[in-house]
């Protein structure tokens, strides 16, 4: 179990799935599974613009996001917000794409037709922790 903040990060980028929970219109919770990745505390999310999550952040930036394995597991609570810079969402795509070892057509797209690289399609949501729980 991780013990240690640089645990944490071997923890976080070992595991490939994460719960993403966001704040609904009418104060409810929305929690979906997600794939992510994780640098320097804050965790990166890969995801269509038009989402229930993206549509949730905007309206509210209160988010969590909880990775377990086991008995193991890692709690941020934070602030989302969406990657405007242009170089930081290449980055990040990127990121997503060599943890996962996705394969991209001649298009960019992945294996469900998914534009990776396409802003107006896909964004980056970048969770900033206000406090990490791990155990």
């Amino acid at each position: 179990m991780p013990k240690s903040l640089d645990e944490v990060r071997r923890f976080m980028n070992s595991e490939r799935l994460a719960c993403f929970a966001t704040v609904g219109p009418n104060n409810e919770p929305h929690i979906v599974p997600v794939f992510f990745t994780y640098d320097e505390g804050k965790v990166y999310i890969q995801t269509d613009k038009k989402s229930v999550k993206v549509r949730n952040l905007l309206n509210n930036n209160k988010v969590a996001v909880a990775v377990y394995s086991g008995e193991e597991a890692v709690i941020i609570r934070g602030k989302g917000r969406i990657i405007d810079n242009n170089k930081e969402f290449i980055k990040r795509t990127q990121d997503h794409i060599n943890k996962y070892r996705l394969k991209l057509d001649e298009q960019g797209r992945d294996s469900m037709g998914i534009p990776l690289f396409d802003k107006d399609v896909r964004c980056i949501i970048e969770v900033i922790p206000k406090r990490t729980i791990f155990w």
